[in-house]
């Protein structure tokens, strides 16, 4: 879709990496001028954007003068809360439609976004806020074990450690804090169950859709997501579940005129939130919206933060298709020799890497090296689909010596 509304406007979007690939080539494909910012470097947006303005995402400062020296008419960043408060504080600033400062904050902070979900009934895993190793045995004298230690503003699956008994405790602990930036971290009840997540949006204090997904993870410190998938097989009550605590998660952090993002898992047949953030989740996840619904959801991002009405796209949307996504992870670390990529129907595949990057065996999505996106009749043949892609893509390193 195309529209002239929009065209000409300026668009801000926080950071030139593979996350905001999307969004940029939906705002050129709408005449909207891209100003990307970052500290520089190789980087996709770097090439797609009409302008690239040097500035450090997390500096809301800095960002907001490129704003206003740009006068830009709106502000984003997909798929990462790095830089998300910067965008709210552009927003409430120049009076931009878009996430507040407010929200950005509590959607960056698990200790903040916990407070909130607990005093606004929203159903989730007990947890204590720790700044010591005596913060830490009361903790988990409390809760008992196992239990996950978490620093409250990293993501990606980055300070995150399980700990099913005494021995690693102190050492997991030590770990988490040595990643953080706060002088605090969060011990949380491990809860044993079907992990998934959702995708929502919010315009106007209206939830428009709240879509269930599937998740694929693989097991390094902590549960990675490599995939995801939609639909996702649940009971009604389970659904209703979702959508009740994802609707009370969504008030609870005032998200409003912006993509959601949910973690959830599922014990005893109840949904819990494990964390939400106003941002469009990452690893493909936008890409499976579009495909759920035979829409661009990346034109309903741009449509809101440039001040339209997102709900007349939405309103175009199709009947839903299955669709499935996976990340192309290494299981070794080298500098990149050489790459195939097949050319299969209803299939795409994107490469983050090219001859000559140095890549890193995988231990969190931060190390992905690309991804594959199908669309099919049923889950079952996007499992083939995604299965053959998968086998059909080569790569060959020249490895790096183990330390």
């Amino acid at each position: 879709m195309n529209n002239s509304t929009i065209r000409g406007k300026k668009l801000l979007v926080q950071g030139a990496g593979r996350g905001n690939v999307g969004i940029v080539k939906a705002a050129k494909e709408n005449g909207v001028f891209t100003i990307v910012t970052g500290l520089g470097g190789d980087y996709p947006c770097s090439v797609l954007a009409d302008k690239e303005c040097y500035a450090d995402i997390t500096d809301c400062e800095a960002v907001v003068k490129v704003a206003i020296d740009n006068k830009v008419d709106g502000a984003v960043i997909c798929c990462s809360d790095t830089g998300l408060r910067a965008v709210g504080r552009c927003n409430d600033m120049m009076n931009l439609c878009g996430i507040t400062e407010n929200s950005a904050t509590l959607s960056s902070n698990k200790y903040m976004m916990k407070e909130l979900l607990l005093a606004n009934d929203v159903r989730t895993a007990a947890f204590r806020k720790v700044y010591n190793r005596d913060d830490l045995q009361k903790a988990v004298g409390e809760l008992g074990f196992p239990v996950i230690i978490k620093a409250v503003d990293l993501q990606g699956s980055r300070g995150i450690n399980i700990v099913k008994s005494p021995d690693l405790l102190i050492q997991s602990f030590d770990n988490v804090m040595n990643q953080t930036h706060e002088e605090y971290c969060i011990v949380e009840k491990f809860l044993s169950g079907r992990e998934y997540g959702a995708q929502s949006f919010v315009y106007d204090g209206k939830v428009l859709f709240i879509l269930p997904h599937g998740d694929e993870t693989i097991m390094c410190k902590t549960a990675v997501p490599v995939g995801h998938y939609i639909p996702l097989d649940m009971s009604e009550a389970l659904l209703e579940d979702t959508s009740l605590q994802v609707t009370k998660a969504i008030k609870a952090l005032g998200l409003d005129n912006c993509p959601v993002n949910v973690d959830l898992i599922e014990v005893d047949g109840k949904a819990y939130i494990i964390e939400l953030s106003g941002r469009v989740g990452a690893n493909c996840l936008s890409e499976l919206v579009s495909n759920y619904f035979g829409i661009n959801y990346y034109e309903m991002i741009l449509y809101t933060v440039l001040g339209e009405n997102p709900i007349t796209l939405f309103e175009q949307r199709k009947e839903p298709s299955a669709t499935m996504a996976r990340m192309v992870e290494s299981d070794k670390s080298g500098v990149v020799d050489s790459i195939m990529i097949p050319s299969l129907p209803d299939t795409e595949v994107c490469m983050f890497v090219k001859e000559g990057n140095e890549i890193r065996k995988f231990t969190n999505s931060n190390d992905a090296i690309g991804q594959v996106v199908v669309k099919g009749a049923s889950l079952e043949k996007c499992r083939e689909m995604i299965d053959k892609a998968m086998n059909s893509i080569i790569i060959r390193l020249n490895e790096a010596e183990e330390s």
